[in-house]
Parts: structure tokens; C-alpha cells; sequence
């Protein structure tokens, strides 16, 4: 490339406090990081003249498949996504675009460094100069006069753009990574991007109630603003609202409240404030963002660590979802995609799940960790999605479904399991995660043999050699032993899960042999039964009789003696007899025939009933001491021996 030819130079510039090298070829952007030689892949393809479609067609099914960084927020040209030199190199070999981009990917930093970047000045990742700002108003008054700061509007844009590098990649919606590209997140990333206007365009003179409104809601931002900067100024209160303030009213063109900012900025006593006013805690955005979702795509309340309080402030707001069917959790989950938010999207999530967990029954609780947005996506997908390890361990702790498939047919487990499998192919080590990957029976194993020693001839490469590798042995010998330490803990619960296994594998074939002879002594032969029930009938009856019997012979001693009793009593004296000895009997020969027939009747009832009464008795004592089902047993017997009978 000519060296003097100003539309293929090579750059030096900062965004977002990163410096890199920038490349302009047919007025595009390309940036490649001076720390760590990754490229920008967006550029790449928006070099290639692809569309928005396509480009996030391209992004999502070839780049964020493998070694990838999602850059969002922050200012505006640097977002996108970085990949390593030589993936960024195959990526524009592949779209035809690699002799344009040749001078970037070849280029070899020297001594001195590129020129800055012409427009490079403007960069929002600048830090602002000192803000020249009037005392703002301490003592509340009943009219107070607005303040005017000597702030001007650039310095205005920078400042926000300045807050916005802790703010989530993609405002627009959580619900999935498909749902915009990253020229969609750039236009929606900025928490406010209104121009502060006093005079309303159209040149309409507004009531001094609006104008009221207007100055305070500028009053508003500009202190959230400068108590959020680098060099936030000190002793700050925020502005008086004027009589008669609608709380509820936007103040920015995202459709904000006062609400939205105060719980953004992790302002608990301005959020108390309003709600004492009578704000609205479930207020909407444009993309249906309630104040309480606002506040976790921000770091304020991580940093102050105030969100215990905020979400006990609006804890009637955790189960309002977006316009795109996001949760609350859905949007945690998505600030995961940048790494340095992770730490403070599982302090959010941890004290979200605490919350609910209180509120909500246990079959609630769970139902809403488990919703799926318009992209069919579960909180645990995006975090499963962006790696996020430890968020994924803290949903899996509360039993978060990892079954649920998405819009795209795929599961959370099957993502976490994909992303083990490639870093499994990266680093070969024993994982702590809740699936672990095939491991070696030693940790020791992984480390290789060791080298033949290297010698050097410069100094500096032979100090380097000193301190380095020593260094890199004594990890590697502590990483060794961790990974040992885990695989033997992980060997024992193996061990301890198969001895379970093989308990309740023996107890389950002992019941099904239980169910087989049941099943199996059903199935008798119907003659066998006949024969069976016969000989139980006969051998009862034999035993019936036996009974009777013995009964009978002792009723019969019984009766025998009264008989003989009653005769000794009845027996005729001496006067009665007659010189031979015999009764008279003219008194018997006077007996009337009819009586004597009665008599005869009823000694024969009574010898009935008493023969029915010894039945009766062999019964109850044949059924004594029996059960239910055994006294069942003797009537179906007696029924039978009845029937063939």
C-alpha cells in the first residue's frame, strides 16, 4: 500500500479504553486490538458488504461457534465480535475480502507507533475533562429555581456513552441473541440518547407546569450522571421535583421514569423518594422494562451492593416480564455475555432467587424460572449459551429445567454440554462442572514430558526463561494435584452411586421373582382347584362330624344323669304299691290320651332344638380364632360340600 494514500492507513486509537489499531478501507472501520492481536469480525463482514441478516446469519452459525468475545456497550464503533488473528484471517478468505483486509492482518507493530486515528478524539471512551458545574441547589425550596450547569451537549453525549460501559450489551431485549444484531444493539445500547432540548422543535410555547418538568427531568440526569462519572463530584442531593410533579412521566426518549434511573443508579434514597410520591414500580419502558429489570443490566447496585434493598423495595415487580417475554432472570442472564459482569449477574441472580423463594410457593417458583420467551429460550439457555458457569450451577441449584427445548430445538443441557466438549478439546483437564468430561485416572498424566533444556544467548530471553518457568512448574504441579484431589472425590461418589445401584438392582429381582410365583400360582389348573376344594370339603366335614359327635355323647352323659335324677323324684312311696309290688295305677289309667300326645310333642321340639343348638355350637367353634378371609374360606367350602350334596 502506498504509504501517503489516507484511505488504507493504519491507525492508532482507544475505545473504551482498549487501545487498538484501526484500519480504514472503503470508509470502513476495521479494528485489531494491540494487547492481544483479535480482530473485529463485524467489520470484517460489513467489509464484505453484508447486510445486517446476513452478517448476524454469519456471526451466529460460523464465528460464535468457536473462540469468539462479544464486545457490547460502551462506545459504538468498538462493539461486535472479536475473534483471534488467524480465525479473523480464514473469516475473510472465506467472504473474499482477504487482499483488501491484507495490510491489518500483516501489518507488525515496530518502535514507534501509527498515527492517531483523525477522529479518534471524539471517542467517548475519552474520559471528560473537568465539568465546570454551578453548585447544585442544597436547601429545597417551594419554587426552586433550575440549575444551570455550563455543561454543553458533547460533553453531555460523552458522558452517558461514559455511564453506558456498565450497561448491558443489548437493551432492547433479553430474550435471545438472535433477536438483534449488533448494529441494532449499538442504535438501542445508549440508557438515554435524547438530546436535552429547553424549546420543543416545533416551536409550540409549553405551560410553565411542562417547562417545570422538562428542567427537572434535565435536573434528574444531570445528577445522575455526575454521581456516576469517574470523578463523581461529592456532596451531591438530587433536585427538588416541582409542585405538582407527575412521578410517573418519562424523561427521556426510551420512555424512562425518575424510577427507572433511581433504581438503574442504585440510588435507594431517590427510589424511596418516589415511591413516596407515588411512583409507579412497575412503570414500562419502551421494551416493557420495569425499573427493577433496568437495575440488574447495570453494575450500580452490584458495586454499592444495595440490590437486597431495591428488590425489597419492588419485590410486587420480580414476575413482570418484557414485551418479548423476558423475565427478569432472562436479563440477568444475558449481561453474562461479558465476562466482567458475571460476578455481578450471579450477585443479582442469587438475591433474585432468594426473594422469590419467599414470595412465591414452591410449584410458582419454579414455573417462572422455567418460562421461555418469544424465542423459547429459558434463563438457564443464555447463561448455558454464554458459559456462564456459575450462574448455571446457581439455576441448576434451584431446580431449573435443563430439558426445556427452544424455538432452535435445542435444549440448555445440550448447549452446556457442547460448550464442555470444546473446552474439554481446548484444555484436557478434569472439570468441576455438574457434567463432568471423560478424565484421565491421574491428573499427572496431562502434564507432557519435560523438554531438554533450552539454551539462550540474549539476557533477556535467559531471565525471562528463569522466572517464567519455574512459575509455569509450580501451577502446573498444583493444577496436577487439584485435578487429582477431584477425580479421587469424584472416583469415591462413582463407587458409592454404583453400590446404590446395585442394592436397589437386587431388591427390584427380588420383587419381580415375588410378582412371577404370584402370577405363577394364579395360573392353576382349574381340575387342580376342583381336586383341592374337594379334599379341603371332605376333611372339614370329617372333622364336623368328629365334633358332633363328642358333643353329642357328652350332652348325652348330661341328660342321662338329669333323667335318672328326675325319676329318683318322681318314684311312687310304699302306700302306692299294691301286695305284689306293683303301682297302682288306677290314677294313671286315668290320664287323659290327649295330654300324654302333647307331652310327646313337645319333648320332640326341644330334642330338635337341642340337636340345631349342637350344630350351631360345632359352627362357632370351627370359625374361632379365624379371620375374615378364613371364615370366607369355611362358607365357600360348606357351599360347596352343600351343593354337591
Amino acid at each position: 500500500m502506498a504509504p501517503n494514500d489516507d484511505a488504507n492507513r493504519i491507525y492508532s486509537a482507544t475505545y473504551s479504553n482498549v487501545p487498538v489499531f484501526e484500519f480504514n478501507v472503503e470508509g470502513n472501520h476495521v479494528m485489531r486490538r494491540r494487547a492481544d492481536d483479535w480482530i473485529n469480525a463485524t467489520h470484517i463482514l460489513k467489509v464484505a458488504d453484508f447486510d445486517k441478516p446476513a452478517r448476524t446469519r454469519i456471526l451466529e452459525r460460523e464465528v460464535q461457534k468457536s473462540v469468539h468475545e462479544k464486545v457490547q456497550g460502551g462506545y459504538g464503533k468498538y462493539q461486535g465480535t472479536w475473534v483471534p488473528l488467524h480465525d479473523g484471517r480464514v473469516l475473510a478468505q472465506r467472504n473474499g475480502v482477504l487482499e483488501k483486509l491484507r495490510p491489518i492482518f500483516d501489518y507488525v507493530p515496530g518502535d514507534r507507533s501509527p498515527p492517531q486515528a483523525p477522529k479518534h478524539t471524539t471517542a467517548a471512551s475519552n474520559k471528560p475533562k473537568a465539568l465546570k458545574a454551578a453548585p447544585i441547589r442544597r436547601a429545597p425550596k417551594p419554587k426552586p429555581v433550575p440549575v444551570h450547569r455550563q455543561m454543553s451537549e458533547d460533553q453531555y453525549e460523552n458522558i452517558s456513552a461514559q455511564l453506558n460501559d456498565d450497561e448491558t450489551p443489548d437493551n432492547s431485549t433479553v430474550a435471545s441473541e438472535s433477536m438483534m444484531d449488533e448494529d441494532d444493539m449499538l442504535q438501542r445500547s445508549q440508557f438515554s440518547g435524547r438530546k436535552r432540548k429547553r424549546v420543543p422543535d416545533s416551536g409550540e410555547q409549553l405551560s410553565i407546569l411542562e417547562q417545570q418538568h422538562v428542567m427537572y427531568a434535565d435536573e434528574l440526569l444531570d445528577y445522575f450522571i455526575l454521581s456516576s462519572s469517574d470523578a463523581p463530584l461529592h456532596n451531591i442531593i438530587p433536585p427538588v421535583p416541582p409542585e405538582n410533579f407527575q412521578v410517573d412521566r418519562t424523561i427521556d426518549d426510551q420512555r424512562h421514569t425518575a424510577l427507572h434511573w433511581g433504581a438503574a443508579m442504585g440510588d435507594i434514597d431517590v427510589v424511596k423518594d418516589l415511591l413516596h410520591r407515588g411512583a409507579d414500580p412497575a412503570a414500562r419502558n419502551v421494551r416493557g422494562e420495569t425499573p427493577l429489570i433496568r437495575a440488574v443490566l447495570f453494575t450500580n447496585n452490584h458495586e454499592k451492593q444495595t440490590m437486597p434493598k431495591l428488590v425489597h423495595l419492588l419485590s410486587g415487580t420480580i414476575t413482570i416480564k418484557d414485551y418479548y417475554g423476558g423475565t427478569i432472570f432472562h436479563h440477568a442472564a444475558w449481561t453474562t455475555s461479558s465476562h466482567a459482569k458475571t460476578k455481578c449477574a450471579r450477585y443479582y441472580i442469587d438475591v433474585l432467587l432468594n426473594k422469590l423463594s419467599e414470595l412465591s410457593p414452591s410449584q410458582e417458583f419454579a414455573n417462572f424460572l422455567n418460562t421461555k420467551d418469544k424465542q423459547g429460550d429459558t434463563a438457564l439457555h443464555i447463561v448455558a449459551r454464554h458459559n456462564s458457569r456459575k450462574c448455571i450451577r446457581a439455576f441448576q441449584g434451584h431446580g431449573v429445567a435443563g430439558d426445556i427445548y427452544n424455538n432452535s430445538n435445542e435444549t440448555a443441557e445440550q448447549i452446556i454440554y457442547k460448550h464442555r466438549s470444546q473446552r474439554a478439546e481446548r484444555f484436557p483437564i478434569v472439570s468441576s462442572s455438574p457434567i463432568p468430561p471423560d478424565s484421565h485416572p491421574n491428573g499427572l498424566d496431562l502434564i507432557p514430558p519435560p523438554k531438554r533444556t533450552q539454551t539462550y544467548q540474549t539476557q533477556a530471553a535467559r531471565s525471562f526463561s528463569e522466572t517464567f518457568h519455574p512459575l509455569i512448574s509450580s501451577k502446573s504441579t498444583h493444577l496436577a494435584q487439584t485435578m487429582e484431589t477431584e477425580l479421587l472425590e469424584k472416583t469415591q461418589a462413582l463407587a458409592e452411586a454404583r453400590r446404590l445401584l446395585a442394592t436397589v438392582e437386587s431388591d427390584r429381582l427380588h420383587v419381580r421373582n415375588l410378582i412371577n410365583d404370584l402370577l405363577n400360582s394364579e395360573d392353576t389348573d382349574p381340575a387342580d382347584e376342583e381336586r383341592i376344594d374337594a379334599a379341603d370339603a371332605a376333611e372339614y366335614a370329617a372333622l364336623e362330624r368328629e365334633l358332633e359327635s363328642l358333643i353329642e355323647q357328652e350332652q348325652h352323659a348330661t341328660l342321662h344323669a338329669l333323667v335318672r335324677t328326675e325319676e329318683e323324684k318322681a318314684r311312687p312311696s310304699a302306700s302306692s304299691t299294691n301286695a305284689f309290688g306293683a303301682v297302682d295305677d288306677e290314677e294313671g289309667e286315668g290320664d287323659d290320651f290327649a295330654a300324654k300326645v302333647v307331652a310327646a310333642r313337645a319333648l320332640a321340639e326341644q330334642q330338635a332344638e337341642r340337636a340345631r343348638l349342637v350344630r350351631e355350637v360345632v359352627q362357632k367353634q370351627a370359625e374361632a380364632g379365624m379371620s375374615e378371609r378364613g371364615k370366607d374360606y369355611v362358607k365357600f367350602l360348606v357351599g360347596r360340600r352343600s351343593e354337591k350334596s
